[in-house]
């Protein structure tokens, strides 16, 4: 069986969550499965040539494979194209079908939405990264549910593990007389910063020695004992998750919710909302906090308070191990044999 990646990253692009997924998965199918040969086609740098709307044409290629995988929702229309002879695609969310200024910000973007929802319906099977995402999909682009297989995503457990949380402090430069609080996200409203702007400056009045860490892209926070440090690289990311006591997530819409899958793989308490796909990462032991409740800042600063001097989360760290790349790939290639055998 041939398989070949169509990537949404380039190989020089700085690692977030998709590039995670599509390193990861590629890395963990060819390792474990000597049997499939796979290939894997990344995108361009030019920014222009390069961008998704030119890629369908200028880059992805067929190959001659039996099965091609476009890792990201937005390569569907590709394979209008390129008519592979078997197509499989990975939706990660349908945030901008959801979040409709997010999908105007360009023409290409608007050019993307405005194909892929009629290209999902098209391809032989449709993976997405959560339950949630699999229902955002039948409901937003009409896709039959039967097609869609829920794939969750994975953390590498041999980065992202607890560490001694005073030298990660000491190592990044903060106190280790100070409890941290992390945040990591970026600019989008769905991320709710205003909700952890006011959770974090009640919990100031109760408690002088905490300080927010905002990690991330795009907006930063701005108020006394507020540290942004902007994009941190991936090698830091296990150093920094490890210097947080309690790491707080107020989104309102995830397709899947790696950091918070990482921030518990290291051991450090978690602190979030319930919605969309989050209590799938959770489960059983998350702090979860509903987002329509009418005293939703007490709630989150009550079990901040509670998690600020656990020290390493025991429950947490075995709550992520549900998850893992090399369980994802092995769940992936379930799906690509299934496909070949139809």
């Amino acid at each position: 069986m041939k398989i070949i990646h169509w990537n949404a990253t380039e190989k020089s692009r700085l690692v977030g969550g998709v590039k995670r997924y599509e390193d990861e998965l590629f890395a963990n199918i060819e390792a474990s499965r000597k049997d499939i040969e796979i290939e894997r086609i990344q995108r361009g740098g030019n920014r222009i040539l390069g961008s998704m709307v030119p890629s369908w044409f200028l880059r992805y290629r067929c190959r001659d494979a039996d099965i091609v995988h476009a890792t990201f929702q937005t390569i569907a229309p590709a394979a209008h194209f390129r008519k592979p002879k078997k197509s499989i695609v990975t939706v990660h969310d349908l945030i901008p079908l959801s979040y409709l200024s997010m999908a105007r910000k360009d023409i290409s973007a608007r050019i993307q939405w405005m194909l892929t929802p009629r290209a999902l319906k098209k391809v032989d099977r449709i993976i997405a990264i959560s339950e949630f995402t699999k229902k955002e999909v039948v409901r937003l682009t009409g896709a039959e549910e039967s097609k869609i297989d829920v794939v969750h995503q994975g953390v590498d457990h041999s980065r992202y593990r607890p560490m001694d949380r005073n030298e990660c402090k000491k190592r990044l430069g903060f106190s280790n007389n100070e409890k941290h609080i992390l945040v990591v996200a970026g600019g989008d409203p769905r991320r709710r910063m205003d909700v952890t702007k006011k959770v974090f400056d009640e919990v100031r009045k109760r408690r002088s020695d905490v300080k927010l860490i905002k990690a991330g892209y795009a907006k930063t926070l701005i108020g006394e004992d507020i540290i942004n440090t902007g994009y941190v690289p991936e090698s830091e990311m296990p150093i920094l998750y490890n210097c947080a006591d309690v790491f707080l997530h107020t989104s309102e819409y995830e397709g899947f919710g790696l950091i918070i899958l990482e921030a518990m793989s290291c051991g450090v308490p978690v602190v979030v909302s319930n919605r969309t796909s989050i209590p799938e990462v959770v489960g059983s032991y998350g702090n979860m906090v509903d987002l329509d409740s009418e005293d939703v800042v007490e709630q989150f600063v009550v079990k901040i308070l509670t998690c600020l001097d656990k020290g390493i989360d025991e429950e947490a760290v075995k709550q992520s191990r549900n998850f893992s790349w090399a369980k994802t790939a092995a769940e992936t290639v379930k799906v690509y044999e299934r496909v070949y055998n139809a």
